[in-house]
């Protein structure tokens, strides 16, 4: 992928019957525009495979004034793991105060330390509780998260307006990118997990990566009500577009 200086993108954002035009800014992960110590929680996006188009999100976080990068990389396979400066990957701050970052940035890390290799992935979750006192108690077949409803799950857990999942609309490509992955990575998980899945795609909907970029531009302090589908897709449609050049 083409390094982005500065990456200031231009997207759309919709209200009412008007168009906005929102500057997204997106920082390279290098020396020259590290997040400064007032960052306690961000979300990082990088390309993580050019041939197929894939997107990949993490949680970008601080602990013990440690940049920590925390994810679910694959089935059964977190990462919890201090960052390494990469021109590849992309930062974004979310607009919250100190304390709310900081309450953000203790539980994921808590879930990476608790849960280490142990929540599966799943392209089609069907719902449920997955989560009790931090400890991964979803195991029903086809339960699990993907990079991007890892995140977006942890601002459900700890009630913090993030995204309304109830709106999201499928588009173009979900059910063949969850046939793809699911696909790539069945080896690893019980026939059961895997015959769920299959028969869940097209009853729910994918949390796409550039989806949990884009809430992180739009997302604020006073916010009270989560972020529908139709504020967040035209930023995250930019987003895609930009960083994977189409």
């Amino acid at each position: 992928m083409g390094h982005l200086d500065s990456t200031h993108l231009m997207g759309k954002l919709i209200s009412g019957n008007h168009l906005i035009l929102k500057l997204i800014t997106l920082k390279p992960l290098i020396p020259d525009s590290w997040p400064d110590e007032s960052l306690r929680f961000g979300i990082m996006i990088q390309v993580s495979d050019p041939s197929s188009n894939q997107l990949h999100v993490a949680a970008l976080y601080r602990v013990d004034n440690c940049l920590m990068i925390g994810d679910l990389q694959n089935h059964l396979l977190t990462r919890r793991t201090v960052v390494r400066p990469s021109a590849g990957l992309f930062w974004i701050a979310p607009n919250l105060n100190q304390e709310d970052q900081q309450i953000l940035a203790a539980t994921i890390d808590t879930w990476l330390d608790v849960n280490e290799n142990k929540i599966p992935y799943s392209v089609a979750h069907p719902g449920g509780v997955i989560f009790k006192d931090n400890v991964w108690v979803g195991n029903e077949p086809s339960q699990g998260l993907t990079c991007a409803t890892f995140i977006s799950e942890l601002f459900n857990e700890l009630g913090f307006p993030f995204i309304n999942i109830g709106t999201w609309q499928s588009r173009i490509g979900d059910d063949e990118w969850a046939k793809r992955i699911l696909d790539m990575i069945s080896e690893s998980m019980s026939p059961e997990h895997v015959e769920a899945q299959l028969n869940n795609i097209g009853q729910t909907t994918r949390v796409r990566p550039a989806d949990i970029a884009a809430a992180g531009h739009l997302v604020h302090q006073d916010m009270v009500d989560s972020l529908n589908f139709c504020e967040v897709d035209p930023l995250s449609t930019c987003i895609e577009k930009n960083l994977l050049n189409l």
